[in-house]
């Protein structure tokens, strides 16, 4: 927790000290001002980070890879190798994807992380496009990874992938985003996966770009929510892991084309329930830019509070991250340009969001992001941030502790 030191100097002066403050005066947009020109994160990528990163990284997730207590991080990489960075548990990383994963070419677009064979390990499944097989990767236990790829038994334009138990059997299946029918893989146990997409999904055919699991309707049952090129897509689970399209009745419609690459499920009102976020870019001619918050009624019925809770955010948003930056106990939000550019938008404990970039990022900080991982990667309480950069070097950032 940030604390606040507030001097009232001679002249008459109100300087804020570096930190957050819970009282401090309001800024006019709900959240509180801490008037610092300090930025809360400083880009340590040059030093911190293994050379050979200015790939197309599409994904990055942190995960615990050699059960060392610390966060490492797992690459998908558009048409080369997808990679493994060791983290030596104060930020800093070594490229040990020659040691540990045994990768293909292809163009890998996401990571789903589960343990797919119960056996007490993490494991790996990278989606891929342009019809090629996707990568499925299982751990030996030691933080090694064999390619056993051929157990996936369908192959596509898949955009992205997220690991889930539809079927309530205790094994985790997969669910997979595709430019097309999206794809639902039902897993025996030992990480071997049957395709169970017509039995148990509604054929839509649209292109879907993110994908978000939970229980939307409160009956402890994981739901899915799909960000599309077209109309989003809500799939209720009716029981047993059967989907029903129940976006019409759930989702507020928009008079107009949106067209969404990210989508969260979080609760941002912390009333107990989940709500969505929805990241949108302007690629479609006449599509609307502007992010979108949807709040729950507590059954899985949405109203849009978008313009209530959410500054203007029309940018092209490919990743947004809902995560408790400053340990105040509610989720803040950071936001990902395609173009350019990084928001950190403060929750003010009730999901009305304001726009403090400037407290938090260095000036004229303008990576083209194409996804974003939050997480603690020093081991000092306070939450970091990798980006994975469009044509240019991945990024780290470390937040610091100003106080």
């Amino acid at each position: 927790m940030r604390y606040p030191i507030i001097l009232l100097l001679i002249t008459g002066f109100l300087v804020s000290a570096c930190g957050w403050n819970l009282n401090a005066p309001d800024d006019g947009n709900g959240g509180t001002d801490p008037g610092d020109e300090t930025p809360y994160f400083e880009n340590v990528s040059s030093s911190n980070l293994p050379d050979g990163l200015n790939l197309q990284t599409n994904a990055a997730k942190a995960i615990d890879i050699n059960n060392d207590g610390n966060s490492d991080l797992v690459l998908a990489i558009g048409l080369q190798s997808n990679k493994i960075l060791i983290n030596n548990g104060n930020g800093l990383f070594s490229n040990q994807t020659s040691d540990r994963l045994a990768t293909q070419n292809l163009n890998s677009q996401d990571i789903a992380i589960a343990d797919f064979n119960t056996d007490g390990n993490i494991d790996l499944f990278f989606p891929s496009e342009q019809n090629q097989s996707s990568e499925l990767a299982i751990n030996n236990g030691l933080g090694v990874f064999s390619d056993l790829s051929n157990r996936i038994p369908v192959a596509g334009n898949f955009t992205s992938a997220k690991s889930l138990d539809f079927d309530n059997d205790g094994s985790m299946d997969l669910f997979i985003g595709n430019r097309g029918q999206n794809i639902l893989l039902e897993n025996s146990g030992n990480a071997f996966f049957n395709n169970q997409t017509a039995q148990r999904l509604p054929q839509i055919l649209d292109a879907t770009f993110d994908i978000a699991v939970g229980d939307i309707t409160g009956n402890n049952l994981p739901d899915l929510l799909t960000a599309n090129e077209g109309p989003n897509t809500m799939l209720i689970n009716t029981g047993s892991g059967f989907y029903s399209n129940q976006s019409g009745n759930r989702i507020p419609y928009i008079n107009g084309i949106e067209e969404s690459q990210h989508v969260a499920l979080a609760d941002l009102d912390q009333d107990g329930d989940l709500d969505i976020y929805f990241g949108n870019t302007g690629f479609q001619e006449n599509s609307n830019p502007q992010d979108r918050i949807l709040i729950n009624n507590g059954q899985g019925f949405f109203s849009d509070q978008t313009s209530d809770r959410l500054p203007a955010i029309t940018t092209n948003t490919y990743d947004a991250e809902l995560k408790d930056l400053d340990n105040d106990g509610d989720l803040d939000l950071i936001v990902g340009n395609y173009n350019g550019g990084l928001r950190i938008l403060i929750n003010n404990g009730s999901g009305y969001f304001s726009d403090q970039t400037a407290d938090w990022l260095p000036d004229n900080y303008n990576p083209l992001v194409l996804d974003l991982e939050i997480a603690d990667f020093n081991n000092d309480g306070l939450r970091d941030m990798y980006i994975a950069v469009r044509n240019g070097q991945d990024q780290l950032l470390l937040q610091k502790d100003i106080d």
